[in-house]
């Protein structure tokens, strides 16, 4: 077999001799790697075969560091970006935050723990594809018939296959079924009469709100786990740009033009 010539690295077997030591410690990694796995010990041949599976995949790294493969390999250079930012994540020891710290953080973020509204209401569905230009005309119509009772909302409208009466739904439930547009304009909508025009992906709806219970802060007891999470994660992103704008200073970059 004719092994070409990688970057400038020959093989050679008259080349100096190098120590790869394998220590106690790394073969109890060895076990604890195999007993996590296969929840029992290795027997001695399993332990011999996983030792020289490390000697072989320890050759081989530095053997491939030897030619320059690590070098303008972007997967390489990504795994390695991200164990120095794990490293820096681990040199970082954050404080057990206090109550006010948590507080604070919760009152920076409130939007993102702050429970979903709840709605009750009626749909009306006014099918934009079968009545054309119509459609809006016919809509504010049957708006002002309901508004004078002289139209029965089980009877009226169009087909739809969503129920017509939706009891103290999430603004999740309400999205998922009706769309973005939907909620937003439901979140805007009088609550106790027949209002209209509210659009959405299927076409056009009269909605009558029975009640609206609009989604509420929770406490710092109730989110406790939830604020402690997302502020250490912060905390970590922050230290992480700090560790790196600190190595940032120690290179001078230089644009430099190919041509």
């Amino acid at each position: 077999m004719i092994f070409e010539q990688v970057s400038d690295y020959e093989f050679s077997e008259t080349g100096q001799v190098e120590e790869l030591v394998v220590t106690e410690g790394r073969i109890q990694a060895l076990v604890l790697g195999f007993k996590k796995v296969w929840q029992r010990p290795p027997t001695q041949q399993e332990l011999d075969g996983l030792i020289e599976r490390f000697i072989r995949e320890e050759i081989l790294y530095r053997e491939a560091l030897a030619m320059g493969l690590d070098r303008d390999d972007p997967v390489v250079r990504r795994r390695l970006q991200q164990k120095i930012e794990f490293l820096s994540e681990d040199l970082v020891g954050l404080e057990e935050p206090d109550d006010d710290t948590l507080q604070a953080f919760l009152n920076d973020n409130a939007e993102t723990y702050r429970e979903q509204s709840r709605f009750s209401f009626r749909q009306v569905y006014i099918n934009t594809s079968q009545r054309g230009q119509d459609a809006e005309s016919d809509a504010i119509e049957l708006l002002a018939k309901l508004r004078s009772q002289e139209s029965d909302a089980n009877n009226a409208g169009d087909y739809l296959m969503l129920k017509h009466q939706f009891t103290n739904e999430t603004e999740r439930e309400i999205q998922r079924s009706l769309g973005r547009q939907f909620l937003q304009a439901l979140r805007e909508t009088p609550v106790g009469s027949w209002q209209g025009l509210v659009a959405s992906g299927f076409g056009l709806h009269l909605v009558n709100i029975s009640e609206r219970i609009d989604g509420k802060i929770p406490g710092l007891d109730a989110v406790r786990d939830a604020v402690f999470r997302d502020w250490s994660f912060e905390m970590r992103k922050e230290a992480n740009k700090t560790f790196y704008e600190t190595l940032r200073k120690k290179y001078k970059i230089i644009m430099k033009s190919e041509i």
